[in-house]
């Protein structure tokens, strides 16, 4: 498999580091191809002690592939962001982020797609990942190296901002929620809020109210599996649609989470990135539904939307 590589800053390096280092390739593997004259440097071939500068354009010709085993499947991806180290799309809701049951349909597969037609010869990763039924911003990084740098110098200062539909009205407009959650789930897949568990922290912003219902804004501050679901049900806020954690309704098939605004340090162009998506249809009907004549009704055995 070929690849092309565009430098778009200057790289203090010669070709032999920047294949070893950058590309992870093995030192013998690296002089293996500049040998069988396999590195072009600007439709040339290059040699170990080449010096790469800004605007250059590198092949790789024959590079083998690292596999992961997941199948491609051109999935039409919404991309919120590219460039050579870093892709960022915008998952759908109804999606899970890795084959598990079914090899299909997943967005790994559609990524898997998209690497190979685009000579990305790296397995999947994913910096952060998001539930099946919630929707919005997925990075991935193109390299391990570039995932490595991620979590050295980004994890610190990564901003993870959500939008929520939850029932009721918190009487606070803004608070943290601090309550550790369970790391094993139940045989339904159930995490709980409990002292023997993880530290969490959620944080929240009142953004909109309706007749029995709110749109918040949440700041994630710490990574839990389920975390905001589970810390706005602990509140009696739970997200609409949750059918797991919450409230369950015919206007959205889902829970109304989203994952609008990813902001980071880009640890290799050494500045802040903000990525943003917009809320999907499904939860802008359901906002529309709850401001015109509906309410939440919040049962002991059944919870539904009622006509108000």
């Amino acid at each position: 498999m070929n690849k092309k590589i565009n430098i778009s800053k200057n790289f203090n390096k010669t070709m032999i580091a920047f294949l070893k280092e950058d590309m992870e390739f093995s030192g013998r593997s690296a002089k293996k191809l500049l040998k069988n004259s396999l590195v072009l440097l600007n439709n040339k071939r290059a040699y170990g002690d080449t010096r790469i500068k800004g605007g250059d354009i590198i092949h790789i010709l024959g590079a083998e592939k690292k596999e992961d085993y997941i199948v491609p499947q051109n999935l039409k991806l919404s991309i919120l962001f590219e460039d050579e180290f870093i892709l960022i799309v915008d998952k759908p809701p109804f999606m899970s982020m890795l084959p598990g049951k079914t090899n299909e349909g997943t967005l790994a597969n559609g990524i898997r797609y998209y690497f190979d037609n685009n000579g990305i010869m790296e397995p999947v990763r994913f910096y952060n990942r998001l539930d099946m039924n919630t929707s919005g911003i997925v990075l991935i990084p193109k390299n391990s190296q570039t995932h490595s740098l991620l979590d050295r110098y980004s994890s610190e200062t990564v901003v993870k901002k959500y939008q929520a539909v939850v029932l009721g009205i918190p009487k606070v407009g803004s608070d943290t929620i601090k309550k550790p959650i369970s790391m094993v789930a139940d045989e339904k897949g159930k995490r709980i809020v409990t002292d023997r568990g993880k530290p969490a922290i959620t944080k929240y912003t009142l953004v909109e109210t309706f007749k029995n219902s709110s749109l918040l804004d949440i700041h994630l501050k710490t990574g839990r599996t389920h975390q905001i679901r589970i810390h706005l049900s602990s509140i009696r806020h739970p997200i609409i649609g949750d059918t797991l954690y919450g409230v369950n309704t015919k206007f959205i098939g889902r829970q109304a989470l989203h994952s609008y605004k990813l902001e980071f340090f880009h640890p290799i162009r050494k500045q802040g990135v903000i990525i943003e998506s917009p809320l999907p249809e499904d939860m802008k009907k359901l906002i529309s539904i709850l401001k015109e004549k509906y309410i939440v009704s919040f049962g002991a055995t059944r919870n539904k939307l009622t006509d108000y």
